[in-house]
């Protein structure tokens, strides 16, 4: 806070007690009766600007106006001596996140990578042991049922070992 804006804040404190007190001060505006008939206009009516209420009138509509006048000083005077400072921090702020951001992604993604080629290298062992399986499958068939000469079942478990091969490239 420089000191400028010190004292106009204390000044503005003093108008505001100031601008309290004249208010509490006044007297309410109670007619009655006598208003119907004119009987207002009496010595006090006519002359009110001269009397302790009138006068208590224009102390409270003259510090409301310097009240008024100096809560926007006090915001502009604020607002200028930390203008530069406060849109300066978020700036600085949002490129520390950037980066650290950048420097997390590119972290994730070599796990990810990672990740990815255990993936693949697990299903390639378990597809060539699925196809071993599969021959092995093919042969104990062919011997059960003896029907099928024994090339012919070996004919058969290599060709799945080969689309298995295939499948797996």
């Amino acid at each position: 806070m420089t000191a400028v804006s010190i004292i106009i804040d204390i000044v503005l404190i003093l108008i505001s007690i100031v601008l309290i007190v004249t208010v509490l001060m006044q007297e309410g505006q109670r007619q009655g009766l006598g208003a119907i008939s004119g009987g207002a206009e009496t010595f006090f009516g006519k002359n009110k600007a001269k009397s302790m209420e009138g006068r208590l009138q224009n102390y409270t509509k003259i510090a409301a106006v310097v009240f008024i006048v100096l809560a926007i000083v006090a915001t502009i005077v604020t607002a200028h001596n930390t203008g530069s400072k406060a849109v300066a921090a978020p700036a600085e702020a949002v490129e520390e996140a950037v980066e650290g951001v950048g420097d997390e992604v590119e972290e994730v993604a070599e796990e990810v990578g990672e990740e990815t080629a255990e993936v693949v290298e697990e299903a390639d062992e378990e597809a060539t042991e699925a196809a071993e399986g599969a021959a092995d499958a093919a042969a104990d068939a062919a011997e059960a049922e003896g029907a099928a000469e024994e090339g012919a079942a070996e004919e058969a478990a290599e060709a799945v070992e080969e689309a298995a091969e295939t499948a797996g490239n």
